[in-house]
């Protein structure tokens, strides 16, 4: 597997949406200035790469234009990273575009590049992980980058910080608090924390032996074990 290096100030980072459209929709202008903001803070400069702000009708009936989105970010030596905008449920529209073309699959060996995502994204990690390039399931630009309080998520932040060059950690551990979900994503709630609470069990083992070893693939709601 080829392994990306870590993210650098001065770097540019690609936005790509690879799934849903709605980065492009008005109703998400604020989560851009909010992540876009907060990316500068790190000393990293946004791109939004030509089709990741034309709205969900226009991205649900061009898959091709999403795929393009991405090759172009490979193709493209000035860009370091990509991040996803969000999830979705369409992004297996992509893989025809991307895994019959000769010019990205060589893109992506020659010029390995932090990607990360999380939810619908899963298709795009297991086709990275088809080509040998390992990425991170993890914060994507609206729900994360663009998180409508006035900081980031901790647990989230330090994911996040963790794609940057002199943060390395290997460790994962239990978040000591968990949220509710927002009702309003609005620009109005700009500021308003999400309710929280302190999380008392940590990680729990459901099934299987305590200790064991091999493989990981996840998605949003499954962890698979590759022996």
């Amino acid at each position: 597997m080829q392994y990306a290096r870590k993210l650098r100030k001065g770097d540019k980072v690609a936005i790509v949406s690879l799934s849903s459209g709605i980065l492009g929709e008005e109703f998400c202008s604020h989560n851009i200035e909010i992540g876009v903001k907060r990316l500068k803070e790190y000393g990293l400069e946004p791109v939004f790469m030509p089709n990741a702000l034309k709205g969900i009708e226009y991205l649900k009936a061009h898959p091709k234009a999403r795929a393009k989105d991405l090759k172009e970010a490979f193709l493209d030596d000035s860009i370091a990273g990509i991040i996803c905008a969000i999830g979705g449920d369409d992004t297996y529209r992509l893989l025809p575009y991307l895994m019959e073309d000769d010019e990205f699959i060589k893109a992506v060996e020659k010029h390995p590049k932090l990607f990360t995502g999380f939810s619908d994204t899963t298709i795009n990690h297991l086709m990275f992980y088809k080509l040998g390039l390992s990425t991170y399931y993890g914060p994507n630009f609206i729900c994360d980058l663009g998180e409508i309080a006035d900081e980031m998520l901790p647990y989230t932040k330090r994911a996040f910080e963790g794609y940057l060059e002199g943060n390395e950690s290997d460790e994962i551990v239990s978040s000591d608090i968990w949220y509710e979900e927002r009702e309003d994503f609005s620009r109005a709630a700009m500021g308003t924390d999400r309710k929280a609470h302190k999380e008392e069990r940590g990680f729990e083992r459901l099934q299987g032996n305590e200790i064991f070893q091999g493989e990981l693939l996840g998605d949003a709601w499954k962890v698979f074990m590759i022996y």
